[in-house]
């Protein structure tokens, strides 16, 4: 597209020294004068756009040189020497646009690759960089991930360790604050499944255990679905669950009698822990309910 711009601007040029040779001069083509002005549109596109606008100013110039008259020839000079001088100049020209045009293009050929490299260094840095940050932001999950099984194998050890099976009450604390921690749970209360009805047997908080009286009171709706679907979980993002479930309380979960009628009790989701999520904490809880009502029914025996 080079070709869109050198070519006014050749034209331009030589229009420009051939108004002034007829504004200002004798119109000769500046004869009288040594070297001819139309060297500067020669040299100046050859140097700004290389070989081919070298070449088409070259033409430019030779026209204008002749588009009024060739020079006289004179008696003493043969043909030869008239076509010599004739030439001469165009052919200056013409070597002048080949010899710095042609390193001109040359120079705007390397410039070109060079901006090519440049460019796919520049694409590749751009991809590797996508590249680290996508694997530091995965490394980041991994620790954060790392970091939380570390805290939850943490929290079941010390859970395990505190179990105490000397009477009912303290395994149902203990077995409670194991749940808490399994399931993620900021509050967690165990219910035992009583002639009437659910009645709290241990409630335990992030800093321990917690006063059985201040355990939600399960009524009438949720102590019957229980009773009647021992082996399902309830939940608070259920519409028909959320409305059976006591106020602020996020999952319940039956204990399962194994083998016995109905359920053993109730394992009751307070809240959960700021990292928790409801959807991980209800397998969890599952799983809890099933080992839970497996334990007190060791116990019990």
């Amino acid at each position: 597209m080079g070709w869109r711009r050198y070519v006014p601007e050749a034209i331009g040029l030589v229009l420009l020294l051939v108004l002034i040779d007829h504004l200002v001069f004798d119109g000769s083509r500046y004869a009288w004068m040594t070297p001819r002005p139309f060297w500067i549109p020669v040299i100046l596109i050859s140097a700004q756009y290389g070989l081919a606008g070298g070449v088409f100013a070259t033409l430019v110039a030779t026209l204008a040189l002749y588009s009024s008259a060739l020079p006289s020839q004179l008696a003493t000079q043969d043909y030869y020497a008239y076509s010599r001088q004739v030439v001469a100049e165009p052919t200056a020209w013409l070597a002048c646009a080949l010899v710095l045009g042609g390193l001109r293009s040359l120079h705007i050929f390397h410039a070109a690759e060079l901006r090519q490299q440049r460019d796919d260094a520049l694409d590749e840095a751009d991809s590797l960089g996508r590249g680290l940050s996508a694997a530091m932001a995965e490394i980041g999950r991994l620790e954060l991930r790392i970091a939380a099984e570390t805290r939850s194998l943490g929290s079941v050890s010390k859970a395990f360790a505190c179990l105490d099976a000397e009477d009912g009450l303290r395994l149902a604390t203990s077995l409670a604050e194991l749940g808490r921690r399994l399931v993620g749970a900021s509050r967690l209360t165990v219910y035992a499944a009583t002639p009437r009805g659910l009645v709290p047997l241990a409630t335990v908080g992030e800093g321990g255990p917690r006063d059985r009286v201040t355990a939600p009171a399960i009524d009438g709706a949720l102590a019957e679905a229980v009773a009647q679907a021992p082996d399902r979980l309830w939940r608070r993002d259920r519409a028909a669950d959320a409305r059976k479930l006591p106020g602020g309380a996020v999952l319940a979960v039956a204990l399962p009698a194994h083998g016995a009628p109905g359920p053993r009790g109730l394992l009751l989701v307070e809240g959960l822990l700021p990292n928790q999520t409801l959807a991980e904490a209800a397998p969890r809880a599952l799983d809890m309910a099933l080992a839970m009502g497996s334990l007190m029914a060791g116990a019990e025996r």
